[in-house]
């Protein structure tokens, strides 16, 4: 916020922007994502249609933490997929010093970036995994 407000000043009072705010922000955006995706998760706050699994729950709890165990292990299952598929990309932007930004006026290196994803999806895909396991053990008698 205060690289935006010092951004917006900047170009407003004295006609002199902060240089590379557009492209911090883009690429932070992608960073928070990630970082924020895990205690998301863990909150029980990512997006989804609850009708079916609420009901299920309610009245059918094992039915419904069984259906909840492949849901969590079918995230998993996509952050392995995203996790590994990042590997390359923070390999390749740190061999090739990829940036953002144009040269002479603001360049910023994006590997931290792609680190962060590494990050996010590692800690996401653990996450799932905590909560299959947790749905796996009520399905076949555990206390929730």
């Amino acid at each position: 916020m205060i690289l935006i407000n010092s951004d917006i000043i900047g170009r407003e009072l004295f006609d002199a922007p902060v240089r590379g705010t557009t492209e911090l922000m883009s690429i932070s955006i992608v960073g928070i994502v990630f970082l924020q995706l895990g205690h998301t998760l863990m909150s029980g706050k990512i997006t989804r249609s609850d009708m079916v699994i609420d009901t299920l729950l309610t009245h059918r709890p094992r039915l419904g933490h069984a259906l909840q165990c492949l849901y969590h292990c079918a995230g998993a299952a996509l952050l392995a997929i995203v996790f590994y598929g990042s590997i390359d990309l923070l390999t390749e932007a740190i061999d090739i010093q990829e940036y953002v930004g144009a040269v002479g006026d603001f360049t910023a290196p994006t590997w931290p970036i792609r680190l962060l994803i590494l990050i996010g999806s590692a800690a996401t895909f653990l996450q799932f995994l905590l909560l299959a396991w947790r749905d796996l053990r009520v399905t076949f008698g555990a206390r929730a």
